[in-house]
This record gives C-alpha cells, sequence and structure tokens, in this order.
C-alpha cells in the first residue's frame, strides 16, 4: 500500500467516523426521552414514560396507520407480522427513531403468538405494550372481575379491576405478553371512575384537544375497542382495530362514526360516574419508582392526580350532560350542536373545511370499507361450506349476536356491519355539521368544487353535497362472488339501497349477505341454507333473514339478549339514510354570501321536498324507540325480550 493511498483510507475512516459520530448524536440528541433509569424485569426499563414519550408514541402509532393506508397493496393488507418486521410500516426498526438503550425486536414466535390471539381488545393492549418494550419503557395491564354476579364482563354493567401483569415482575419476556395480552378483554374498559380499585384502572378519559387526544389513545363503545391512529387537520379522528377472524386482519376504516354513547355524568342518581367509562381514552402510564441511584425498585400505576399531565380529564361526560340538558354548548363564540362537532373544532388545525375535497375521500373510505366486507363474506361463506352452519346465539344469558363464542364471532358480521352503517350515516352527519357552521359563519366553509352549484344559502349547500355525493356512489363500485361462482357488481349507490337489506348471519350465501333483491338476478340458484339454534331448531335462510331485519336496521351494539324465533319485524324507528336527512335543509334559503341579483342565474338544484322528510325529532324518534321496546318486553327478569307476542308461544 502506498502512502498516498495510506493517507486517503485513513482520510476516509476519519470522515466515516465522524459522520458516525455526527449522526449518532443527532439521532440521540432527537431522542425526546433519553435512558435515565435502569431496571429490569420482562426486559430491561431504561425509561419513564413522559408527556415527551406519548408524541412519540404518537407518531409512530400514526405512521402505523399512513402505510396501512397508503402504502402498498402488502403494506394495505398488513397483518400484525408485517406491520412491525416492515422497516418502512414499523418505524422502532429505524435506530434513530428507536433510541439509545432500547430492546430488540420482539422474538417471531411471540409476534406470531400475539397474532394469534388478538381480537379489537387484546390489539388495544398489544400496541402499548409492544411499544413500551420496545423503547424500554414499564407497563402494566390489569385483571377485572365482573360487578355482577355471573355476569360476562364483557357486558357487565361495572367492574373491578385487580393487579394483573407487570413488567417488572416478570422474568420472562414471552410469560409478560401471555399474560398482558391474553388475560386483556373488552371489560377491561368497563371501570368505574369512582369504582372500587379504580386506580388500577388501564385507561381513564381523556381531554378532548390536541395537545392530550393523540393517536395511542384509545376509543370504547360497548365492547368495540379500537386505537386512535390518525388526527387530520379538520378534526377527524381515525382509529385502527382488529378483527376476530382466524387472518386477524387489522381495519383502518373506522373513524367518528366509532365515537359516541358516552353516558352523561349523574344519569345515575345513586352514582353520578356509573357508566363513565365508554368514549376516548388515555391509557394510565405507568411509573417506574427508583432509588437514588436511578435504580428501579418499583413498577405502579399512576394516580389520577398523576395522569393530569397526560390528559386525564372527565369533561366529556360534563360535556355530554349539558348537551343533553341544554341542547347547546358554545365553542370560540360557536355553538356545536353535537359531541361530533365539538371534537372537530377542539381538534382542527385549519381555518376553513372543503365539503368537496372531503366528499370525494370520504367516499373512497366508505368503499374500501365495503370492499373489506366483500373479502370477509366470501372467507366466512367458505367456512360454512367447509365446517358446516354456525349456531345463531339466540336467547343467551352472557351471548348475543354482537359478542359471542366461537364460529358465530369470528364469521358473523353484525357489529362490522353497524361501523359501516355508522361509516355512511358519519358523512351524513358532517354534512349537517357543514351546512350548520356555513349559517353560522359562511367563511368557514371553502365552496372550492362546488361552483357549478351557485351556493347562496344553507338549502344550496345541502343540495350540492347530496348531489355530489350521489355522483360519487354512481362512479365507485366493487365486485363480489355469488354463491353460483358468478361475480356481481355493486355500486355504492346500490349499497346504500341496501343499507338495511345487508345480512349478517354467515350462514346465508353471498347473494343474500349483499342483500340481493327478491326475484332479481342476483337470488337466482340461491342455495337454501339454515340457520341453526342452540336448542336444535334449524330456521330456513329466508325465514331467518324476514325475522333479522330489526338487527339489520340497527346503528349500535346491544349487550342484550338476542333473539330469532318470532322476532318482530315492524313497529320500531329506522333512521332516514342521508338525502333525507341532509335534504331536511331545504327549508333554509336565506342568502347568506350575497343577494340574488336580478337576471342572475337561480341555483341549479332544487332542495328535497320538505314534506318527504319524516317530521320526528331526535328525542322522539329515541323515544319511539324506546317504547317499541317496551311494547314487545314481557317480564323476563329485567332482560327485554324483542319477540312479536303474536307469534309467541
Amino acid at each position: 500500500m502506498t502512502k498516498q493511498t495510506a493517507m486517503k483510507k485513513s482520510f476516509f475512516c476519519a470522515v466515516c467516523l465522524l459522520l458516525s459520530a455526527f449522526f449518532s448524536f443527532t439521532s440521540f440528541a432527537a431522542d425526546p426521552n433519553p435512558p435515565s433509569i435502569r431496571g429490569g424485569g420482562a426486559w430491561p426499563i431504561r425509561r419513564q414514560w413522559t408527556p415527551a414519550e406519548t408524541q412519540h408514541y404518537a407518531k409512530w402509532v400514526e405512521h402505523l396507520f399512513d402505510m396501512k393506508t397508503k402504502g402498498n397493496v402488502e403494506q394495505r393488507t398488513a397483518k400484525l407480522e408485517r406491520m412491525l418486521t416492515d422497516p418502512e410500516m414499523n418505524l422502532l426498526l429505524q435506530p434513530e427513531f428507536l433510541g439509545e438503550g432500547s430492546n430488540p425486536q420482539l422474538p417471531l414466535g411471540i409476534i406470531r403468538t400475539m397474532h394469534s390471539m388478538l381480537d379489537c381488545a387484546k390489539f388495544t393492549a398489544f400496541i402499548p405494550a409492544y411499544y413500551a418494550y420496545r423503547r424500554a419503557l414499564p407497563w402494566i395491564t390489569a385483571t377485572v372481575y365482573s360487578g355482577e354476579r355471573g355476569v360476562d364482563v364483557r357486558i357487565s354493567s361495572f367492574n373491578y379491576p385487580t393487579r394483573g401483569a407487570n413488567s417488572f415482575e416478570y422474568g420472562s419476556l414471552a410469560g409478560f405478553f401471555n399474560a398482558a395480552v391474553g388475560h386483556f378483554i373488552s371489560g377491561n374498559y368497563r371501570v368505574n371512575l369512582n369504582g372500587k380499585d379504580a386506580g388500577l384502572s388501564d385507561t381513564l378519559p381523556v381531554t378532548l384537544n390536541r395537545e392530550y387526544l393523540l393517536p395511542g389513545c384509545m376509543n370504547y363503545l360497548d365492547g368495540h375497542c379500537l386505537v386512535l391512529a390518525k388526527v387530520t387537520e379538520y378534526g377527524e379522528l381515525y382509529f385502527l382495530n382488529c378483527s376476530t377472524t382466524n387472518t386477524r386482519d387489522i381495519f383502518t376504516y373506522n373513524g367518528m362514526n366509532a365515537v359516541g354513547g358516552m353516558t352523561p355524568r349523574g344519569s345515575d342518581p345513586e352514582n353520578e360516574w356509573m357508566g363513565c367509562f365508554q368514549g376516548l381514552r388515555v391509557p394510565r402510564y405507568p411509573i417506574a419508582e427508583t432509588n437514588s441511584n436511578g435504580v428501579v425498585t418499583r413498577v405502579r400505576r399512576r394516580t389520577n392526580e398523576e395522569m393530569g399531565e397526560f390528559g386525564f380529564s372527565t369533561e366529556q361526560y360534563d360535556v355530554v350532560r349539558q348537551m343533553y340538558t341544554s341542547h347547546e354548548i358554545e365553542e370560540d363564540g360557536l355553538k356545536p350542536q353535537s359531541l361530533h362537532d365539538l371534537i372537530r373544532l377542539r381538534m382542527k388545525t385549519v381555518e376553513r373545511i372543503k365539503p368537496a375535497e372531503f366528499i370525494a375521500a370520504y367516499c373512497d373510505e366508505i368503499l374500501t370499507a365495503y370492499l373489506e366486507r366483500a373479502w370477509f363474506v366470501q372467507d366466512a361463506w367458505e367456512d360454512v361450506r367447509k365446517n358446516g352452519p354456525i349456531v345463531y346465539p339466540e336467547d343467551l344469558e352472557n351471548e348475543n349476536i354482537f359478542q359471542a363464542l366461537g364460529r358465530w364471532e369470528t364469521w358473523s358480521s353484525p357489529s362490522s356491519d353497524v361501523d359501516r352503517r355508522n361509516k355512511y350515516f358519519y358523512l351524513a352527519d358532517w354534512m349537517e355539521y357543514a351546512v350548520r357552521m356555513f349559517g353560522m359563519k359562511p367563511s368557514f366553509v371553502d365552496l372550492t368544487g362546488l361552483e357549478a352549484y351557485a351556493i347562496n344559502s344553507q338549502a344550496d349547500l345541502a343540495a350540492a353535497m347530496i348531489a355530489e355525493k350521489n355522483r360519487h356512489f354512481k362512479e365507485k363500485s366493487l365486485e363480489y362472488t355469488h354463491s353460483s361462482g358468478k361475480k356481481f357488481t355493486l355500486t355504492l349507490a346500490d349499497i346504500e339501497a341496501r343499507l338495511y337489506d345487508l345480512s349478517f348471519d354467515p350462514n346465508h350465501p353471498p347473494e343474500l349477505r349483499w342483500g340481493a333483491p327478491p326475484d332479481s338476478p342476483e337470488r337466482e340458484g340461491m342455495p337454501q341454507t339454515y340457520t341453526p339454534l342452540p336448542k336444535g331448531q334449524k330456521v330456513p335462510a329466508d325465514e331467518a333473514y324476514r325475522l333479522q331485519y330489526f338487527y339489520r336496521t340497527l346503528c349500535q351494539r346491544e349487550t342484550t339478549s338476542s333473539y330469532l324465533l318470532g322476532m318482530y319485524t315492524e313497529g320500531f324507528p329506522i333512521r332516514d339514510k342521508l338525502d333525507a336527512q341532509v335534504g331536511k335543509w331545504s327549508y333554509a334559503t336565506e342568502p347568506l354570501l350575497h343577494p340574488v341579483e336580478e337576471g342572475e342565474p337561480e341555483p341549479s338544484l332544487t332542495p328535497v321536498d320538505p314534506s318527504a322528510i319524516p317530521q320526528l325529532t331526535p328525542d322522539e324518534l329515541n323515544q319511539k324507540g324506546r317504547d317499541a321496546v317496551e311494547k314487545n318486553k314481557p317480564d323476563r327478569g329485567g332482560r327485554p325480550d324483542r319477540r312479536s307476542r303474536r307469534t309467541r308461544r
């Protein structure tokens, strides 16, 4: 080697060393929460949870969502293993994001074990636990027992938490994950704030603002558990959740449609916090206690007071109570009419909304939700053909069509169909939000893309948005496979027309799952299957389909027993579809932007005829629903019975 070559090599090595040191410095300097403590257990603990760490966690979760929605085909359909092992999806595989003193990738065997046990609740337990392990943070999950003797913790009125899995107290990584995730169920969320040992609960209600309501928070609604994964500039919330099918698909289609069901504070005169566990939640981040040398001596739950810096607040339940009692609330001089309105106003970062842009993007989301249903329905039909009919959970104490065990839980779709109906109706609610805001502050609504409609009033805006929705619905379509093997195409307009006709029963062939009309080409050659019941009865497909109509119209999950034989098929309220709901604004014709001058072209849309719009208010609609239920509810020890008295024997 010549002297010149040696000098060049030395110079090159020196540059590499300097660059390496520079990038290491910038990576570690950029770490929002560098290692500061030392501890052991299931894994080495080197960090405390801090507000800065939760921001880092939020970036990780949000990136997973972005790749699930914008990545390549394999990434958009990725299951847990791909999500965690793809460096483009999992930021924790990038050293600069993972940070110094962190832990190596979770062994593939554990990842696959976790995949095999996932459901929507366990997914919400695994995501923060995995992040905590990789970033060398402590983690705890509780176990719960029912507050009502003999009632399943998933549907009990409330539960009590106990000490569960604490990473500091486990000597085995696999042992901790098996316990922390394996024992976690949706009932973990059903803990009253003032209940026994409530300080051991896994989550707390969170403040509704951008500082605290971050990706990584949770949403819980009657057995449905989701991870908040995206907050858009318009203040829209989007979630990740996991199915219980054998493939353990991870979905992205749930948005603000999944937020709701909060119990107003004080609804129970004997306990003001009874039922105040549904809604948006923040994990109760654990804290590691250390000695003077920074060595961990104990890991415990943070108290409610300590969770203040992470956003603990009960305002959700106070806001809902105020809306129930005074029917209005004020925010920055505006009066949001719903919790969704309030969340959007609190969470948005833009000063204007763009209806045309939002509607176009949202129609794509609706299509994605039904495309995923198409794959699921096909898999369910294959399972029934291979393994035989699936028992319908009729009149059972601790199971119903929304929460059951075994194959019904895996292959039926009442819960996900509720989500999809709510996804559809959320577009109607959003349009009404836009119309209301246009009336209060016209400059808040950017009419770009709607110029052809000559919008000058709330009625004009409502009609224009309906027309845009209908245009997109006619253009967007999916294809499903008929039981005969033929392919049928459905547009979103077709699906909207069949909104209450899509069967959730896995025993029904695909054409019935997609609501094929009687005597239509789609129904030709449909196999005559049956739905078996727990006591051995076999209900023919057409009859079971007819008797399940009530459940196909629901927009929320039920926690009480489900029925089939003798079920009533009329006398209950059914929500109007989008055109009718938004079309009620046809009366609001007062010009808001400028007066219509003589000779100026009239708006190009004719608002929906007000006489076609049902006149029930939301309160009246809810009361009518309650009356219908009461009418068909004999004394069964407090358990509602929705079967027709005329047909019961």
